[in-house]
């Protein structure tokens, strides 16, 4: 065990050096390995393929393609494919010390796989793209390319370390009460678990005004992130996004929730939470279309597209149709009538409005009125 702190400049009778990897270590602390920009693969109709300029990261080391480099791949084979990737390779080796693009040749099948890519303490490879090449073809174009600069698992873009990111979770989760001075300025986001961190995950949904079982849910299947967008010295705004946990819920969003402040200094206040409702899920049936929002809420919409006739009464003429609702709601909703004119002044009516279905009349003075019916319908779907 040790104590380490570094740098520092060397006086006489203290020498302080260092080694490169006192560099990469600090580093880490902070950067994830990934690509910062370019170093896109492309080909160029031979069996040779070219990395564009860019930059990279790997374990605390930098790496800079600045022009096009050409990158040749052995023939391919007369009777299968193979796929090959072009690396990044950090060679930690005495005899190498560097980082350099690299064809990693792939084996031959009937249905090849990529090469494994090879990370311990001397080798860090990250994968640019994959290159299939197919058998008997003498050239490579770019339809046998594979960019997989964007799979973090592979490569990625480089981003906060993984070791910072991880006590972003923990460490720096902050009760619902905290004020905006305590938030850091630029942007600061933690997650919470309803099942990890229960307590404050209440004290959220108290502080927004919502409990899980308006979700139909128990606190333990709930997540959220809280993210904050802070000037110090002019506005602050937090995001509260709460969503389900379990993948058979889809991992439904069930809302999101805003609040700002004018200043993270001074000792400003937060202003109330707002929400910002979400699409759900919409659809369109034979029965209508339908609308489903985080806040609960939905919209279905009908109209019918054959004419309906009045067929009974004297001085007041009517008929009516029952139309079920293409989605039910949990509760008896507010339905709005409408009748479309074919012939004769007319106007539409309700009766028998159900959590599923709602009974349109239309209604005349004239014996011979008709009309196309339709509805709008709002209400609780959850």
């Amino acid at each position: 065990m040790a104590e380490l702190s570094r740098f520092f400049n060397s006086v006489t009778g203290d020498e302080r050096t260092y080694q490169a990897e006192d560099f990469a270590q600090f580093f880490k602390n902070f950067l994830g390995n990934g690509f910062f920009e370019g170093l896109r693969v492309s080909a160029n109709n031979s069996m040779n393929t070219i990395l564009g300029p860019g930059a990279g990261f790997i374990e605390g080391h930098e790496y800079t393609n600045t022009s096009s480099l050409t990158l040749t791949h052995d023939p391919a084979d007369p009777n299968n494919d193979r796929i090959d990737r072009v690396v990044l390779r950090l060679d930690r080796d005495i005899d190498a010390r560097h980082i350099k693009a690299h064809v990693k040749k792939g084996t031959t099948g009937s249905s090849p796989e990529p090469p494994s890519l090879t990370r311990n303490d001397y080798v860090y490879e990250l994968s640019l793209a994959q290159v299939r090449i197919t058998t008997g073809k003498s050239f490579i174009d770019d339809s046998q390319i594979t960019d997989e600069r964007g799979d973090h698992e592979l490569c990625g873009r480089v981003q906060v370390a993984r070791r910072v990111g991880d006590q972003i979770n923990t460490v720096d989760i902050k009760h619902p009460s905290a004020p905006p001075g305590d938030y850091a300025e630029g942007i600061a986001q933690f997650y919470l678990s309803g099942s990890a961190n229960p307590e404050i995950m209440q004290a959220w949904l108290d502080a927004i005004g919502i409990s899980p079982g308006q979700y139909g849910r128990s606190l333990s299947n709930l997540r959220a992130y809280v993210h904050t967008i802070a000037n110090r010295s002019n506005t602050g705004v937090q995001t509260f996004t709460i969503f389900d946990w379990t993948s058979s819920r889809n991992y439904e969003i069930y809302g999101e929730f805003k609040r700002a402040s004018n200043s993270l200094t001074g000792g400003s206040p937060w202003g109330k939470f707002q929400e910002h409702v979400l699409v759900v899920e919409e659809g369109q049936k034979a029965n209508g279309s339908f609308i489903k929002y985080s806040n609960g809420m939905m919209e279905c919409k009908f109209d019918d597209t054959s004419a309906t006739t009045v067929n009974e009464g004297s001085n007041i003429f009517y008929n009516h149709k029952n139309f079920n609702f293409p989605e039910p709601f949990v509760e008896r909703p507010s339905v709005e009538a409408r009748s479309r004119r074919q012939a004769g002044v007319q106007w539409p009516g309700l009766r028998n409005v159900s959590s599923d279905s709602v009974e349109v009349y239309i209604m005349s003075t004239n014996s011979q009125a008709s009309g196309y019916l339709g509805y709008t319908a709002r209400g609780r779907w959850r």
